[in-house]
């Protein structure tokens, strides 16, 4: 039912396209998309960085080892001395989320590396968490909680290496639950003039980052200083209480309409051998877009970017597209069910379709 709900609309990407500022936004290399995508899978651990080269590059790589500087070193092109930081250890401390700090000085930057967890079922039971005040706004109360830890941990380490380093900027990645945290602790370090990191410029790329912060007019520094990639299907970007929310309203249609059907009718929906009624799609589609009743702890968060890049494989040509989403359109779009909705986000996924687009060039891209 939610195919067909999706079919009797447009594309989804259509439907979040930053169409008013057509011409004027501006996305980072996609160089730099890819550089960073490196960093948020090296932080992952051997395995995800074995898979990513597979997957992006098909290199196979059958050394048995665990993960260290000097592999993480070889993935994101950055010697293992410049390493400076390495908390990826999964018997660490468990408080916050593991991370890295590494110096880029080929191109000025201080980087730090968030990862995000290994489960997807924790990933449904964490982003669907409820908010709390944070940097003015209301941000996911878990995952503000870990971009404070996160900060605590890594931040002594980052701003020693901005003093030893002059006219260096700083860098946050992330993928996934990860990516939150990036976008929340990129918001606190826009605060008062970016006071946290001595008053140093501060990008964030956050790859399948989820709804964490609301409103964005009251970061506009850090909202304009973040882009989110979002990769095919991927299903994380559109989760929150309020998505969850509108989903629940979307079963209980179902549930009323499905009482009136018969049970021969039922068996053939299910198996396909017939469609929805189209009464019930337009119950469902209505239900998934109709104003829900306040909630407290429970706002439309959004991903706290100017933008984010929507990348669709043509499944004939292999040729990537890319949407430039606005984030409050983004928001309102939902969660959509679909067979590719949890293998979407996988990070070797998104390095392996950054790699395509870097590779073939922008002849390649349309």
């Amino acid at each position: 039912i939610m195919q067909e709900t999706l079919s009797s609309s447009r594309d989804r990407r259509d439907l979040a396209e930053d169409t008013k500022n057509q011409g004027e936004v501006v996305i980072p290399p996609w160089d730099e998309a890819r550089r960073y995508m490196r960093y948020a899978t090296a932080v992952y651990g051997q395995a995800m960085i074995r898979a990513a080269e597979l997957d992006a590059r098909g290199k196979i790589d059958g050394r048995l080892q665990t993960v260290t500087k000097e592999r993480i070193s070889e993935h994101i092109g950055v010697p293992a001395d410049d390493i400076v930081l390495m908390d990826v250890d999964f018997g660490g401390d468990s408080q916050h989320l593991r991370h890295f700090v590494a110096v880029d000085h080929v191109n000025k930057k201080v980087v730090l590396s968030i990862r995000g967890t290994f489960s997807l079922s924790e990933v449904f039971v964490n982003v669907a968490g409820f908010s709390r005040e944070f940097c003015g706004g209301q941000g996911h109360s878990e995952m503000a909680t870990m971009a404070e830890r996160v900060w605590d941990a890594a931040g002594p380490t980052v701003c020693q290496l901005l003093d030893n380093n002059k006219g260096y900027d700083v860098v946050l990645a992330g993928h996934s639950l990860g990516a939150g945290c990036a976008c929340l602790l990129n918001i606190m370090c826009h605060q008062n003039n970016n006071q946290l990191v001595n008053g140093r410029n501060v990008q964030c790329f956050a790859y399948a980052a989820p709804p964490v912060f609301a409103p964005l007019e009251f970061v506009p520094r850090a909202v304009q200083s973040a882009t989110n990639y979002i990769h095919e299907g991927d299903t994380v970007p559109f989760l929150s209480v309020h998505s969850v929310r509108h989903c629940f309203a979307s079963i209980r249609t179902i549930e009323y309409f499905k009482a009136k059907l018969t049970r021969t009718d039922r068996a053939k929906i299910l198996m396909g051998i017939t469609k929805p009624p189209r009464e019930l799609i337009e119950a469902v589609m209505q239900a998934s877009n109709a104003p829900l009743e306040p909630k407290q702890g429970s706002p439309l968060l959004m991903i706290p970017a100017a933008t984010s890049v929507w990348l669709k494989e043509d499944s004939k040509s292999g040729l990537f597209s890319f949407r430039v989403c606005e984030p409050r359109r983004l928001a309102r779009l939902g969660i959509l069910f679909h067979k590719k909705m949890l293998t979407d986000h996988f990070p070797t996924r998104y390095e392996s379709a950054l790699d395509n687009i870097v590779s073939e060039g922008n002849e390649r891209t349309k």
